[in-house]
């Protein structure tokens, strides 16, 4: 294995700094505990929040992060998981896992269950177990959701929750198991992002309904009383102490990690401020003198542009792990075992070599409601991804998810008993043989395909590419002015190629789309007897591309699209910002010369292309079919007129 240069020690706060941090760090916690009874909690948390808030973004330009210390001593005798390079060591020697996701806290039958998952994770050898520590409701949330909150409105804590977490450390330690703790949720289950967003004074319609788009999650990176609120519950997870076993949590080793949030993300546009929200949360959590390690939580990548944002967070220097999710599968990117494995290097490669640091799969899964996927057992999937992570020296991997059994089955679920465990008890075999051989032989990178020599070079196809009907089309109607008419089906396409892709047939607007920079070719054969236009016009419907119907767009996410024939570009069109209609684009090119380049040869079959570069706005295209809400509205289409 290729290592990174010298090993990196802990980090921590430069000593100039420490007055400040601990001063800040102090009122906060002196604040939260006169909370507790008092009905002026949220003035209180948010002051001293607020107050760190605005410090540490004070001295954001000035203070890289952290002083270094070498603090061997503290090093060479405790249970602390530390990095080095771009692994993970403890007491010195290489160390690394394979664990579960537990669904142990949010609701009565999860935490009854707490213990018996517990025992399932430990019995198939399973090591490190990752567990939500959040929960935001609003103050008129319903009893079910109270209960299992940590957090009722801004002001009101809830101990019972907490309480349980100290139980499952406490079970945790017992079954000799490390946790990872993650801080808060992008999307609006147990609240999440969107409840931050709510009490930040957000007021779009369904927030915390659906997914929050990475447009929306925009928002919450640059919302101040958002980050508040936020830093008010890491600082009260962060600084509590066990009532059941007396220790705090920042001295605990059972904590392997503190995750941000789970499943970070920016659409490639805000990257900037997903960047700065990562550095400046990882800096005030390690302000809190914890020395359990910190990781992002991001979601990962497909498209190009994403990837760029996935390695600037996982370069920030108080992020000491990358991390990543897959579930290769929903991708759309992986059919085989070949691009499995394709998957799996691309991402050691950028996090090992790149980023120099350890990997973890924060989750990973493929689906358990079907015994075959794509033509082959789940088994073999789950096998190969964890024969390619051992082989690339992956530090370490957590499944999605050990659930208990109820009537609701989930995709992803591994039942530990009751009537579902033997429904993934093959499953369940496949994991325990993986975790023997990863104590038995650890994994070290053995892929040559690795390495510091090849960058950020990509070691899987970033694009999409569909293939259509070959056949041209040459229905050619009369129209205006002596002209003919040709209209193309939005589907039917020669060649697609984006950096995602994808044919939408269903409500509410069928549509072809393509996120970031790519194209669409159609071919097309010349009306009969003509050689050389005079008038040729080029019109369809069309946006840029944004997640959803774009809720959370801005006057600049446009898209530009140029037009070609063949090798020949005939003009560039503005698509307007993605609503999920479009708008109807013309170009007209009546230009002689430009028209003999373009038709002036002895071919009779031409290829029109729709190309996008992602450079500026939002990139992509969506050309639009058939209106499903509005069906006396004629039909979108790719016209092209001739005379």
């Amino acid at each position: 294995m290729t290592l990174a240069p010298p090993c990196r020690p802990r980090l921590r706060l430069a000593a100039w700094r420490r007055p400040l941090a601990a001063s800040l760090a102090g009122a906060l916690s002196a604040a939260l505990r006169v909370a507790a009874s008092r009905s002026f909690v949220a003035p209180l948390v948010l002051l001293a929040a607020t107050a760190i808030l605005h410090a540490d973004r004070a001295h954001a330009q000035g203070v890289t992060g952290v002083g270094v210390e070498a603090a061997e001593s503290e090093r060479a005798g405790d249970d602390f998981i530390r990095v080095e390079g771009a692994g993970f060591v403890l007491r010195g020697a290489p160390w690394h896992f394979l664990g579960a996701n537990v669904a142990v806290m949010h609701g009565q039958a999860h935490r009854a269950a707490m213990e018996r998952v517990l025992d399932a994770v430990r019995d198939d050898g399973l090591t490190v177990v990752r567990v939500w520590a959040l929960g935001e409701r609003a103050s008129d949330a319903p009893p079910w959701a109270r209960d299992y909150a940590f957090r009722i409105g801004e002001e009101a804590w809830v101990e019972s929750s907490f309480a349980h977490l100290d139980r499952l450390l406490v079970a945790a330690r017992a079954r000799g198991l490390r946790v990872i703790l993650v801080l808060a949720n992008r999307w609006s289950d147990y609240g999440g992002f969107p409840r931050y967003l709510r009490w930040g004074g957000a007021r779009e319609e369904n927030l915390e309904a659906g997914e929050l788009t990475e447009l929306q999650s925009a928002a919450f990176y640059d919302c101040s009383r958002c980050d508040a609120l936020y830093r008010a519950h890491v600082a009260r997870v962060v600084g509590r102490v066990n009532t059941l076993s007396g220790v705090a949590y920042r001295d605990d080793p059972t904590i392997l990690a503190w995750e941000l949030a789970n499943e970070l993300s920016a659409h490639p546009r805000d990257r900037a401020s997903l960047v700065r929200w990562v550095t400046e949360s990882a800096r005030f959590l390690r302000s809190l003198d914890a020395r359990q390690l910190i990781s992002a939580g991001h979601i990962g990548y497909a498209r190009a542009s994403d990837r760029q944002s996935w390695l600037a967070v996982q370069r920030i220097a108080e992020i000491d792990y990358a991390d990543a999710h897959a579930y290769p599968l929903r991708s759309g990117r992986v059919r085989t075992l070949a691009e499995l494995s394709r998957f799996v290097d691309d991402r050691v490669q950028l996090a090992h070599h790149v980023a120099k640091k350890p990997f973890v799969w924060g989750e990973y899964g493929f689906s358990t409601r079907e015994r075959t996927l794509l033509g082959l057992a789940r088994t073999a999937w789950f096998d190969a991804f964890l024969s390619r992570s051992h082989h690339d020296g992956v530090d370490g991997a957590l499944v999605w998810h050990y659930v208990p059994h109820d009537a609701r089955p989930a995709e992803h679920a591994l039942y530990p008993d009751g009537p579902g465990a033997a429904s993934t008890r093959d499953v369940r075999r496949v994991l325990a043989r993986h975790a023997r051989r990863w104590r038995s032989t650890p994994p070290v990178e053995r892929n040559a395909r690795l390495s510091d020599a090849r960058g950020e070079q990509p070691l899987m196809p970033l694009d999409q590419e569909l293939r259509g009907s070959t056949a041209p089309h040459a229905a050619w109607e009369p129209a205006i002015a002596g002209s003919r008419l040709l209209a193309i089906a939005p589907h039917a396409f020669a060649y697609a190629r984006f950096e995602a892709l994808g044919v939408w047939r269903e409500p509410p607007v069928a549509h072809v789309w393509g996120a970031g920079a790519g194209e669409l070719r159609y071919r097309f054969r010349a009306p009969s007897g003509q050689r050389v236009p005079s008038l040729f016009v080029v019109r369809f419907r069309a946006s840029s591309e944004l997640p959803g119907t774009g809720a959370g767009a801005r006057a600049t996410d446009i898209s530009r699209v140029e037009v070609l024939i063949g090798d020949v570009p005939l003009g560039t069109l503005i698509a307007p910002v993605d609503d999920g209609q479009g708008a109807w684009l013309e170009l007209v090119v009546d230009d002689a010369a430009l028209l003999a380049r373009a038709f002036g040869t002895r071919a009779r079959v031409y290829e029109l292309r729709l190309r996008v570069d992602a450079a500026e706005g939002a990139g992509g295209l969506c050309v639009y079919a058939e209106d499903f809400a509005h069906p006396e509205a004629p039909s979108g289409r790719v016209e092209l007129r001739w005379r």
